[in-house]
Order: C-alpha cells, then structure tokens, then sequence
C-alpha cells in the first residue's frame, strides 16, 4: 500500500504541529552542526507561539505562505515563503525568501521537499516576488545538495559573529524561480 500525502495552506491551528516538526527535525538533523544549547533551547510551546505570530502576520500582511505537508490529517513537514530579510540579498535582487523547510526523517526523500519548494516557488511568483533565496547551515551538506540540485546557486556566505553558539550559513538562489516545478506529492 503507497503512503499518501497532501499539500495544503497552513492554517492558524496548524502552529502547534508545525512547531513539533521542526522541534523534531532539528533534534535529528542538527546535531553536531549547531551547538547543542541551541537544540535543547528549541521548544515546542516557544516555537507554537512563534509560528502563531508569523502564521497571523502573514494573513494580515499577505507578503507570504505557509504550507504543510501531511500524511493523512498529521502534520510531517512544512514550508514557508516570504519577502527578503537579508539587506545584501535584497540589493542583489533576491526580494522572496524561502524562510524555511522542514520534514520529519521517516518522509525525507520522497519528493515531499520538493514539491514544498516547488509550491513556495509559485507562491512567490504569484506575490510578485522576482527571485528567491534560502538560507542553510554551512555544516548541513544534504540541504546543499538538495537545493544545489534543485538549480540553486551559491550567492553569499556569512559566518556568525556568535563566539560561543557560532553557526555559519550559506546563501543559495534562484534567478529563475519559475523552473522550479513541484511536481507530484508521492
């Protein structure tokens, strides 16, 4: 029997679930990339009322979107797209940003990942967004690759000014956000 899953807006109700998502992943993904206080600091009721705000805020702002992913009613995934917070990315033309993407371990490579990119991607465009960037840990190679194979360029690098959480990023980017399909949820 074949999993189904489903992509659909996030809803106000979904801030719990997405926050036990990304509480999950980065509790397996980001171990020995960021330092481990900064895991153990990451809750599921502080990230609840983070996503209620930004969840809030982009349906009264209509700047950006939220997606989920599920399998059956449960919540395994989530993406989210919006306008450029990085000032340098900005001036390079990159207005849209995909702010963030998320599936539990056991849906990992099923397409899932991107089929939300794809989805961010059109949401962009639909919100008059050019390009698009995403941020991801210096240390995190899957994520690299993923977007690196999904077309994406390295644009710039940035190391943390933290000395004693330090975590490095990289910025990726689409010029042409519109090639990225998201094909079939599987």
């Amino acid at each position: 029997m074949t999993e189904q899953f489903s992509i659909r807006p996030a809803q106000f109700d979904d801030a719990e679930a997405i926050a036990q998502v990304q509480v999950a992943a980065w509790g397996t993904t980001y171990v020995g990339m960021v330092p481990d206080a900064l895991i153990e600091r990451m809750t599921v009721p502080d990230r609840t009322q983070s996503w209620q705000r930004i969840l809030r805020q982009l349906a009264e702002t209509g700047r950006g979107a939220v997606f989920v992913c599920c399998r059956g009613v449960r919540v395994v995934g989530f993406a989210s797209v919006g306008p450029q917070r990085e000032a340098e990315l900005l001036a390079a033309g990159y207005d849209g940003e995909l702010t963030s993407l998320y599936l539990l371990g056991d849906v990992q490579r099923r397409g899932l990942g991107r089929s939300l990119v794809g989805l961010c991607a059109s949401e962009a465009l639909e919100l008059g967004y050019q390009k698009l960037s995403v941020w991801v840990l210096s240390a995190n190679v899957n994520a690299r690759r993923f977007y690196e194979a999904l077309g994406a360029r390295l644009l710039i690098e940035r190391e943390s000014e933290d000395r004693f959480d330090p975590v490095d990023e990289v910025a990726y980017g689409w010029d042409a956000p519109q090639t990225l399909d998201s094909g079939p949820c599987d």
